[in-house]
């Protein structure tokens, strides 16, 4: 920014200044791959002892603001540096439940009922911001005393931020009922888990953007400022560290006479993965990003959380130097 003022002074051309903010649409790349991946996933297990509910969106929705300043090259080019602030974020809750029930044969006399069931809860809540610093060309074309048409091109640095918070529990419950001769006796086999899970990455990319707009004369050195502009960003790389901090209560042994509990906590480093989620049923895989220290599979590649899309920008823009 300071380049540009030193230059405009030196040149004696105009300087002028544009503040913004607007919405827009994110293709999200792999992340919103594994959202809906992890969606299909549980929508094709239903049945057979399994039932689960999924309302996590995919994260298109951005919001963004902005300042640009431009250096008046000629009558109708200007050299544009911006900097930006993209936000991002969806979340929701997701639930499963899985029952079975097995008889087993211990002798031709004696027959076991195993009753089984597991129940976990999730609340994930994915926030993602990101700060572009570009550079752009823009050429402008007066329609005539108000209105002005502008046309512009450029690329820039993209500096990320992914937070994936969540609260979770998970209830599995395991009890075997064995008959005597003094009656039916049960042993039961209980595991509460509830706990904190967090991943925060970052990542840098480059990114090229075109846009059209049109500029509305409020006044001598005042404009109103409309566009529309498609950005092709590629963010990869997502490094950073995730936690795990936990509770957890155990009960068993014979009608669950017996307890104990404890804690867990476990901190590792590592980045966002490509890879398969496999049904074992169905057979179909899903595609979904992991966070490892390592890849997955030798088919993984580091993950692209891209923000390519469109937006629409709303603002205002402000000449000194010499006037209209």
């Amino acid at each position: 920014m300071a380049v540009l003022l030193l230059a405009g002074g030196a040149r004696g051309t105009d300087l002028s200044f544009r503040i913004y903010s607007g919405a827009g649409y994110a293709n999200g790349g792999d992340l919103s791959r594994t959202i809906s991946g992890w969606r299909s996933y549980y929508e094709g297990r239903q049945g057979s002892g399994f039932s689960s509910s999924y309302n996590v969106g995919e994260m298109h929705g951005a919001l963004e603001l902005g300042f640009e300043a431009f250096l008046t090259l000629s009558r109708r080019l200007s050299l544009g540096l911006g900097v930006g602030y993209i936000s991002q974020g969806t979340d929701g809750e997701v639930e499963t439940r899985t029952t079975s029930r097995e008889l087993v044969t211990v002798s031709p006399t004696e027959q076991w009922t195993v009753d089984i069931e597991r129940a976990t809860s999730q609340n994930p809540a994915y926030s993602k911001s990101t700060v572009p610093i570009t550079l752009s060309l823009e050429y402008a074309w007066a329609i005539n005393d108000a209105w002005t048409l502008t046309l512009g091109g450029g690329g820039g640095i993209y500096l990320g931020r992914l937070k994936l918070q969540e609260s979770y529990q998970i209830d599995s419950e395991t009890k075997s009922e064995r008959p005597t001769d003094n009656g039916v006796v049960q042993y039961v086999d209980r595991l509460v888990t509830a706990g904190e899970y967090s991943e925060e990455t970052k990542s840098a990319g480059f990114g090229l953007h075109g846009r059209i707009g049109l500029d509305l004369r409020l006044g001598p050195s005042t404009r109103l400022s409309i566009c529309v502009l498609g950005r092709w960003v590629n963010m990869e790389n997502w490094k950073g560290t995730r936690r795990d901090a936990s509770e957890w209560q155990w009960t068993y042994g014979l009608w669950g006479d017996h307890q104990a509990q404890g804690t867990d906590e476990r901190t590792e480093d590592g980045q966002y993965w490509t890879s398969d989620l496999t049904d074992e049923t169905s057979g179909r895989s899903f595609p979904v990003a992991v966070f490892r220290s390592a890849p997955p599979a030798s088919s993984s590649k580091p993950a692209n959380f891209n923000l390519s899309g469109l937006s629409v920008r709303v603002g205002f823009g402000f000449r000194f130097g010499v006037r209209d």
